[in-house]
């Protein structure tokens, strides 16, 4: 098991795209969303069958699981493209960063976006004390919007999104990774409004 992971690593690895060259996609598929021209990308059965027995995808987006935020049209991408990791905040525990060490080391992912968005109701539970639902989610999120005041949804937002980012670059893989250069993180706000992406922070 250990040697397949050796060569998946090292086959993967050619195939990566560099850190910047994965944020430019990224943007400018956001691009084509806002101006309502995403392309007409393969998702039919020839590209699932591509899919079959490996993947490829360039970046790892670490996004809220609202609804309204699907990373695939957001960022108009296809089947494969992108390694998504979805939950309420969103936050990261030792669940969410073994799946985007994972994507880093196995697949070549060489981008990590975390993304925030607009009247993010996790957030908002949070700054006003209604969270019997989501308490693990909570307690995540905490330490982030501390001093943040009930009102101050978007800014609670940009500031969770930032703790993610510091969270992710304390661990031990992704610290290796960005210190040799070979992978970026990038901070990001959406909004619903008008499909645009703030870009909070970016390490490339």
């Amino acid at each position: 098991m250990k040697m397949l992971v050796v060569f998946l690593v090292s086959l993967h690895s050619l195939f990566a795209v560099a850190p910047k060259e994965a944020f430019d996609r990224l943007m400018e598929g956001n691009k084509h969303y806002m101006e309502d021209n995403l392309r007409e990308l393969d998702r039919g059965s020839y590209r699932r069958d591509e899919l079959v027995l490996t993947q490829k995808p360039f970046a790892v987006i670490v996004g809220c699981a609202d609804s309204r935020v699907p990373p695939e049209i957001i960022f108009d991408q296809g089947l494969g493209d992108l390694f998504v990791v979805r939950v309420a905040g969103p936050v990261v525990g030792a669940v969410e960063i073994g799946s985007i060490d994972y994507a880093v080391k196995v697949l070549g992912a060489r981008l990590i976006f975390v993304l925030g968005h607009e009247s993010c109701g996790a957030v908002t539970a949070v700054l006003t004390g209604n969270t019997g639902d989501i308490e693990e989610i909570a307690d995540l999120m905490k330490p982030a919007l501390k001093g943040i005041k009930p009102t101050e949804v978007e800014a609670g937002v940009k500031a969770n999104v930032l703790w993610t980012i510091d969270s992710l670059k304390k661990t031990s893989y992704i610290k290796k990774m960005m210190k040799e250069g070979k992978i970026g993180i990038v901070g990001g706000y959406y909004s619903l409004s008008d499909g645009h992406i703030e870009i909070l922070k970016k390490d490339l």
